[in-house]
């Protein structure tokens, strides 16, 4: 399997207005997110930094459906996701997007190519197609010669290819990074980023990387910045 360009489109891929999010600590509500709106258009590569306590992991996880907002709209390809079922937020986690982890979060004792096989088990997948794919996936990262190796006979950067490869196998819409450079030197960052940068211009997928890192901080096709609850377009 290769990276094979996709045509360009000028379609929205996630329209965010007025998004805001509050914590309780005792009787007090502390906001987090103030009112947040922008929009990521498809196959584009979309930075955000900014300092801890920011919101920007507070954005990322309503963006992946793992936390809910309290009020605002955050629409995916034009469909909402505030308000939406338990049943909808599962489907969507399972088809329409990955998330690539600054741990990794890989299977310890399963092998890259059975770490990558899980979501499309989870998807109803049969193994033997689930692995064919998966193994073809790990040739495009460059881990072919990997297949049967555990993480835990694999460098960082190979890890996180996995992981990569994990969030790609399913063929979703959107990938979203959280810190996914904060483990590895500066060479295996380069190479993350590329294989991101591959995503966009080759497969066509959205992806948006939360990074404390300048140089990503800087690469992307759009690059904002998080400061106390409210984005800024860099």
């Amino acid at each position: 399997m290769e990276f094979k360009k996709k045509d360009k489109q000028a379609n929205i891929a996630i329209d965010v207005k007025n998004l805001k999010k509050s914590y309780q600590q005792g009787n007090l509500s502390i906001p987090t997110l103030k009112g947040i709106n922008f929009e990521i258009p498809e196959q584009k590569l979309v930075t955000l930094m900014g300092p801890s306590g920011s919101g920007k992991s507070t954005l990322l996880n309503i963006l992946s459906a793992i936390e809910k907002a309290d009020s605002g709209s955050v629409k995916i390809f034009g469909k909402e996701l505030i308000g939406a079922s338990e049943k909808e937020f599962t489907e969507y986690r399972r088809d329409k997007i990955g998330i690539v982890f600054q741990f990794f979060h890989l299977f310890p004792y399963l092998t890259a190519t059975e770490n990558v096989s899980l979501p499309l088990l989870l998807a109803g997948k049969n193994k033997k197609f689930a692995e064919k794919k998966s193994s073809e996936i790990l040739e495009l990262v460059g881990l072919g010669h990997r297949l049967n190796f555990t993480p835990k006979e694999m460098s960082g950067g190979e890890k996180q290819r996995v992981s990569i490869a994990r969030s790609i196998v399913h063929e979703p819409k959107i990938i979203f990074g959280d810190e996914p450079t904060g483990n590895l030197d500066s060479k295996s960052s380069d190479l993350i980023l590329e294989l991101f940068q591959k995503c966009v211009s080759d497969l066509g997928i959205t992806v948006l990387i939360v990074t404390h890192n300048e140089d990503i901080g800087k690469s992307g096709n759009i690059n904002y910045h998080m400061l106390d609850g409210k984005l800024l377009k860099k």
